[in-house]
Order: C-alpha cells, then sequence, then structure tokens
C-alpha cells in the first residue's frame, strides 16, 4: 500500500474530516488532501509529527510508512543510513541541536577539503 492509501485509511478510521484533521493538527485541509490523492508525494517528518498525535499513531509509524525509516519487513534504508537518525535529532535539546549543526559543518568542511587533497595527488600522477 502507498502512503497516500494508507493516510487516507487512518484518516477515514479516526473519523476525522480533512478541515478537522487540519485544525487538530494545523497542516492545511487542502495540503492534507493532496496528500491522500496522492498528488503532492511524501510528507515531511514535520508533517508526520503534526498529524500523529491527533490520529493516535506513533510518529516512528508514520515515518515507517512514508519511507523515512527501516520497515520490520524490509532490509532496506529508504532515505539514510541510520534508521533512526530523524527521532534521535528530534529528540536533542536546542543546544543539542546547535552542536549537531557545527558538527555537520565541520564534516562538510574536511570532506571538502579532503577532496581537493585526492585531487591534487590524482594531478600529480
Amino acid at each position: 500500500m502507498d502512503f497516500s492509501s494508507y493516510l487516507k485509511n487512518l484518516i477515514k478510521k479516526s473519523g476525522y474530516s480533512y478541515r478537522k484533521l487540519g485544525s487538530l493538527s494545523g497542516v492545511n485541509h487542502t495540503y492534507l488532501s493532496k496528500i491522500c490523492r496522492g498528488s503532492s508525494g511524501v510528507p515531511s517528518p514535520e508533517i508526520l509529527r503534526k498529524i500523529a498525535v491527533p490520529l493516535f499513531i506513533p510518529y516512528e509509524d508514520l515515518l515507517r510508512a512514508a519511507g523515512y525509516l527501516l520497515s520490520e519487513s524490509n532490509a532496506s534504508y529508504s532515505s539514510g543510513p541510520a534508521e533512526d537518525i530523524l527521532l534521535r535529532v528530534a529528540r536533542l535539546t536546542r543546544e543539542g541541536k546547535e552542536k549537531l549543526s557545527e558538527y555537520l559543518d565541520f564534516l562538510e568542511d574536511w570532506e571538502r577539503k579532503e577532496k581537493k587533497r585526492k585531487r591534487k595527488q590524482s594531478d600529480q600522477l
């Protein structure tokens, strides 16, 4: 089952209209309708977090259904090297997120320098 059908079934089971779910979650009801029709693609993890509570479904289940986490029945990752990275980042404090951002900046800088170094080495050969 694709994500749009999955979400449409969840909303139907909840008894909510798109407008009601939108009101409870803070997500535009028109956008919810587009997701369920399959015309807007898979929503971001932030949107999934907003709709999880009023739908009484664990956030992790929505992430898994949307393909952001490793499915228990799959052996491949759909969006990254660590299946729980989104959940781990979401649990960080503001300060923790700032430190993570600093570390990612450091890593990107290191990778740029490493690529330059490797290019220079290959040019010298």
